[in-house]
């Protein structure tokens, strides 16, 4: 189901882009959820009425899937709903990054229910608390605007493969070392 608006050029280049970022691992899928969500201020859940879909990690921590966008999330959701029929009524729907940090962000902190960002078609993903997640994004976008005021002479077009490998390596942290 497409966006009620249709997107612009570069928008719809970086929905494809997003859309492709699904075979990646899940740090370079992270460091594509930070870099999405920092320039649209916005990500999305998976919403069925007034529930939210949460899953359960193999420590059985309970994590709140995340997708960069509305496609991504359109695609991780069918591939689910074909394994787990009871998921059909759920759907897509955006958070406002600033009210999700005013509102539930430190509730699920406190609750201790994680991000599981940027889920692939497997439902693989990185697994965040909230207050970690919101300093990787201030970071992010910290840097974004160091860049902006650097380049305001020249601006020269964004390496999204490059800025992602950057934040995989800044963010990731391997298991088990």
């Amino acid at each position: 189901m497409p966006d009620p608006q249709p997107p612009h050029a570069d928008a719809a280049r970086l929905e494809q882009e997003l859309l492709e970022d699904q075979a990646l691992s899940a740090a370079e899928r992270y460091a594509a959820f930070l870099a999405a969500v920092a320039d649209s201020g916005r990500f999305w859940v998976a919403e069925s009425g007034e529930y939210l879909l949460t899953l359960f990690d193999g420590d059985g921590q309970e994590l709140l899937p995340a997708w960069p966008s509305a496609a991504t999330a359109h695609a991780a959701l069918a591939q689910a709903r074909a394994q787990s029929p009871n998921l059909a009524g759920y759907a897509p729907a955006p958070r406002e990054l600033a009210a999700w940090r005013e509102r539930a962000a430190a509730a699920m902190d406190e609750a201790g229910v994680g991000v599981g960002t940027f889920p692939d078609l497997a439902m693989q993903c990185a697994v965040v608390a909230p207050a970690q997640l919101l300093e990787h994004l201030d970071a992010v976008i910290a840097d974004a605007g160091a860049a902006a005021d650097e380049s305001a002479d020249a601006a020269p077009a964004l390496d999204l493969a490059q800025a992602q490998r950057a934040l995989a390596q800044k963010f990731a942290k391997p298991k088990g070392d």
